[in-house]
């Protein structure tokens, strides 16, 4: 039975939520790109952390989680509840959005009025995106998942038998949800991705209606091991946070041991990552965590020494000379075999890899309409990608059967 019907929760929102006023002011200032004040998004942050460590005092800050590689979050123990932040580092700004992890029906302490409340454990939980998938499924809380945008591309095969019975709505894309099929799904949170200011959204539509929605940027971390440690921020909405320690350390000890085996390698194949579309080609900059995978796997990578993060848009022209002579081409978009690649563009015969048969795309696991476990699970499990990696890189390095059979995401593009 429903909390509220859409109109009553909506009128009762508007009797009651002074105290959430300020949340949807954060939500518009994130989404929409606006202000309230003319002091910088550095100094506002600067000056609210002071507030914070001193309200913490007062509040009763028992120890902070331990986060050993992941940057954009922190979370707090309190007594009796918990604090996380979330720190989105967008369109050259920086916003902190701020939760108050709050158990069942515990009355909210004073001094965090402006923080908006998840009541936790969260049992039912609306996504935004396929990649949060892996997180709650690794930690045994699928079942919980009540709602997703795009469900065709669910891999999950217990998700997508709930789905098939019609048990996980979709609530429309993350630039235009579905307000109206949510507040009637009534879910305790909805996770959703930090997106540029500068892409309108009705997010704060959703908060304004009571429904908490927990914003993530597990993408902008620039190690493998920081995304996948953004399972510790779903341990606390689910309530699993041992469970998430544990799961952590175990893919934290498994990836550090594969990175081991390539510390004393004394050639290093060079690759060529991505594939060229239109009239650009991404590739990643020296300081993604695409670039941290091919480093850990024993990968010569061209573009290493850059600075940037995230991807780094080029010419076709400036790429072709790399993509002629590179050993190896990983992840050429969707493609499934050599036919489909060369059809893309006849220059590609003359790349060393295709001529040596050195082409392998994270593809393996596709459902039907093309939706991609590297996606889904890779994020959560980075030492299965890194494993992959090295197996093609350095067949000789790790034991097992034949390459392909060996391979978690990748296939052989031939």
């Amino acid at each position: 039975m429903k909390r509220f019907a859409y109109p009553l929760r909506v009128l009762v929102h508007h009797l009651f939520s002074k105290a959430k006023r300020f949340f949807v002011v954060l939500f518009v200032m994130l989404f929409l790109g606006g202000g309230i004040c003319g002091c910088s998004d550095k100094e506002k942050n600067r000056i609210h952390e002071t507030t914070l460590r001193s309200r913490g005092e007062a509040a009763g800050v028992l120890s902070d989680v331990t986060l050993s590689h992941a940057k954009g979050f922190t979370l707090h123990n309190h007594d009796g509840f918990k604090t996380l932040a979330v720190t989105v580092d967008l369109d050259s700004r920086s916003d902190t959005l701020r939760y108050l992890l709050l158990p069942g029906n515990a009355s909210v302490p004073d001094g965090f009025d402006d923080y908006l409340t998840v009541r936790t454990p969260v049992e039912r939980i609306a996504l935004f995106s396929t990649t949060h998938i892996g997180y709650i499924d690794l930690l045994g809380c699928a079942d919980r998942i009540i709602a997703v945008a795009r469900p065709e591309y669910v891999n999950n095969q217990s998700l997508q038998a709930r789905i098939k019975n019609g048990d996980i709505s979709e609530i429309g894309m993350p630039f235009s949800p579905n307000v109206e099929v949510i507040l009637e799904l009534d879910p305790d949170v909805i996770v959703a991705t930090a997106l540029p200011t500068s892409r309108k959204t009705d997010y704060q539509a959703l908060v304004s209606a009571g429904i908490p929605v927990v914003v993530v940027a597990e993408w902008l971390e620039q190690s493998p091991l920081g995304r996948a440690e953004w399972m510790k921020l779903y341990g606390a909405l689910l309530g699993r946070e041992n469970l998430a320690r544990e799961k952590f350390a175990a893919i934290e000890r498994s990836y550090t041991a594969l990175a081991s085996t390539t510390d004393t390698i004394t050639r290093r194949p060079s690759v060529v990552p991505g594939m060229p579309f239109k009239d650009a080609w991404f590739v990643p900059g020296g300081k993604s965590y695409v670039a941290q995978l091919l480093r850990d796997a024993g990968a010569e990578y061209y573009w290493s020494g850059t600075a940037k993060a995230g991807s780094i848009k080029m010419d076709i022209e400036a790429v072709y000379p790399v993509a002629l002579d590179a050993e190896f081409w990983l992840n050429p978009g969707t493609v499934l075999s050599l036919e489909e690649l060369l059809a893309r563009d006849a220059r590609f015969r003359d790349f060393s890899s295709v001529k040596s048969g050195k082409v392998y795309n994270n593809n393996k696991q596709l459902n039907p309409a093309g939706g991609n476990a590297y996606w889904e699970l890779g994020v959560v499990q980075p030492d299965r990608i890194l494993e992959d990696l090295i197996r093609i890189l350095h067949p000789d390095i790790l034991p097992g059967g034949s390459l392909e059979d060996s391979l978690t995401f990748y296939r052989h593009i031939r």
